[in-house]
């Protein structure tokens, strides 16, 4: 049996579960509609149950679900919907911090304030599920508000979407993205005739650099070693891998192998090769 705290909307409500004494919202379509605040009510059919923490990153849950218009909760309960299609785990406490952020950039959007999304290119490359996922994102949106948010702000729910599928925080997607950046851009530099940015190429390097980083995080090594033969056929490009992988060792605090950094330098002379 469960106790209705707050109506969200005619699609969500906040309620106790009588027997745990635990809040939870419902969301589901017309699971709102009539119901009233101290309503014991036995089951909510076709609705989704979203449990959460009272205390979280952006403060009091409870404080926050009472700040936001219900919408905001049923469209970040949507995304989620739509990660589960895509994503076999996601963890669904993103739900409120969702929830806030999608508030936040309307309102800042309808106050002509849009913050620019330095990342939104390599994020859309680097994250391409969860990018897809916040495209549809856009659409539940453009569906529920009538607004259309900028390809910034789709940058931006990617990176919520990526922390709830995988064990990084929306920090770790920036600086992953802040890196591969940078990164790009050295590599960039170094090549007579730069990098195509709509290349095969260049996803192919930037998402090497990606899993990278990602084996440095939890210290996998590649066990193929092909170092001595890739300093000695193309010192250029291991070179420029070098200077790179220095870059991004001092970033992360990490060790970067002989290994790793001929793995680069083969991606970097194949661009090379192409040109």
């Amino acid at each position: 049996m469960y106790k209705i705290l707050r109506v969200l909307n005619n699609s969500g409500v906040l309620v106790m579960d009588l027997d745990t004494k635990q809040e939870i919202i419902f969301i589901g379509k017309g699971i709102g509609f009539g119901k009233r605040v101290s309503e014991n009510v036995e089951s909510f059919e076709d609705s989704k149950a979203y449990f959460f923490e009272k205390e979280n990153p952006r403060g009091n849950s409870i404080q926050m679900i009472k700040s936001l218009d219900g919408v905001y909760i049923e469209i970040a309960g949507n995304i989620i919907e739509e990660a589960e299609k895509v994503f076999e785990n996601v963890d669904n406490n993103i739900l409120l911090p969702l929830a806030d952020h999608i508030a936040f950039a309307i309102k800042r959007m309808k106050d002509n304030m849009e913050i620019r999304n330095p990342f939104a290119n390599e994020l859309e490359l680097l994250f391409e599920k969860e990018y897809g996922v916040a495209l549809k994102g856009k659409d539940i949106i453009k569906s529920k508000l009538g607004i259309d948010i900028s390809n910034d702000e789709v940058g931006y729910i990617t990176l919520h979407v990526h922390s709830a599928v995988t064990s990084d925080d929306i920090s770790d997607g920036i600086d992953t993205a802040l890196i591969v950046k940078e990164s790009m851009k050295m590599i960039e530099n170094s090549i007579p005739n730069g990098l195509e940015k709509d290349s095969l190429c260049y996803v192919r390097i930037m998402t090497h650099i990606k899993y990278m980083i990602a084996r440095l995080k939890i210290g996998e090594k590649p066990n193929i070693d092909m170092s001595q033969y890739i300093i000695e056929n193309f010192p250029n490009s291991y070179n420029i891998a070098c200077k790179v992988c220095d870059f991004i060792s001092k970033k992360l605090d990490k060790s970067i192998t002989d290994i790793e950094k001929s793995y680069l330098a083969i991606h970097i002379e194949r661009i090379k090769g192409l040109q």
